[in-house]
């Protein structure tokens, strides 16, 4: 499967007429047993003891199938490309190669490729995201937080982590919404027991313990994108119904309800209309009904309040 360009921060790293040098040399000294031979001298042979792994890496996951593919290529024609690294203390870390480093452990290699260059670890970071995200090596929870990390550790607009991976503004969004999926969900997702699209239907939900449900539905019954949207929706609906079915918590008890009923009553045969007492912890309010300028004003007679009648109210 070819391999897609690299981001334009590894690009700063290796210059093109460098790196095509680099891989036909390696190619042609790499022996049989999967060492490689000599290289010119942009690249040194270091003891793969010596290279350490970068705490900036955004990938968080290495499967052991991901590695089997190439160990073979790297035991058949040796490491073609190069280790990219930095100097940090009496160790190199790495700046892009993360999987060739773990390949050549697990292969038994005593020393592998590097090429090293000065770099902040603003830069460091950035560049990895970058390779990482533009190569599709990230799942799909690591690759939203590696979106959210450019935009908030380099402020960086949506627009320009677009162009920066060559992809739309809309699937950079779309990407760092999952992040708002429960743990249980998201943990899904880098499992890949859920897809993108399932992850997308969830966030309809609201309620962290009803994704952890929907999700676990969708997983058992192998729900395809649009049944787990269906899904959703009935989460959805079904939470909207229980919330306006649940009592407030400053509701009246069932024997303040009962002494309320009374007051109401009373106040009804005392106005000679209809009243609605309405009451709620600290805070009620009576509603009387009235019909007519006649009725308005007898019943503020009754409550104590002098107006002199006007014909401002129509009937």
């Amino acid at each position: 499967m070819a391999k897609k360009a690299l981001g334009k921060g590894l690009g700063a790293l290796i210059q093109k007429q460098e790196a095509s040098s680099i891989s036909t040399k390696s190619q042609a000294n790499s022996g049989q047993d999967g060492q490689p031979g000599s290289f010119d001298s942009s690249v040194r042979l270091v003891s793969v003891d010596q290279v350490v792994s970068s705490p900036l890496q955004p990938r968080k996951q290495f499967t052991e199938g991901m590695l089997d593919d190439l160990m073979e290529s790297i035991r058949q024609h040796g490491i073609i490309q190069p280790l990219i690294t930095r100097q940090v203390g009496d160790k190199l870390e790495l700046i892009a190669g993360e999987r060739r480093l773990r390949a050549s452990l697990r292969l038994g290699l005593t020393e592998v490729p590097v090429i090293i260059r000065e770099a902040l670890d603003k830069d460091v970071l950035e560049m990895a995201l970058i390779e990482n995200l533009q190569r599709e090596d990230l799942n799909p929870i690591e690759e939203a937080a590696g979106y959210v990390r450019l935009s908030k550790e380099f402020k960086l607009k949506q627009e320009n982590i677009a162009k920066q991976v060559g992809k739309s503004r809309a699937s950079i969004a779309n990407a760092m919404r999952l992040l708002d999926l429960s743990e249980k969900a998201q943990n899904f997702l880098s499992q890949g027991l859920l897809t993108v699209g399932h992850g997308k239907a969830i966030l309809a939900i609201k309620d962290p313990e009803a994704q952890d449900s929907a999700a676990e539905t969708i997983i058992r019954k192998k729900l395809t994108v649009r049944a787990a949207e269906k899904l959703a929706q009935e989460f959805e609906n079904q939470g909207a119904s229980d919330k306006a079915s649940k009592p407030s918590k400053n509701a009246p008890s069932a024997a303040d309800q009962k002494v309320i009923a009374r007051i109401q009553k009373q106040l009804t045969k005392d106005f000679s209309t209809a009243v609605n007492l309405n009451h709620s912890g600290k805070k009620g309010s009576i509603e009387i009904e009235f019909k007519g300028n006649e009725e308005l004003y007898r019943i503020l007679e009754l409550l104590g309040v002098s107006m002199k009648k006007s014909n401002l109210l129509k009937d």
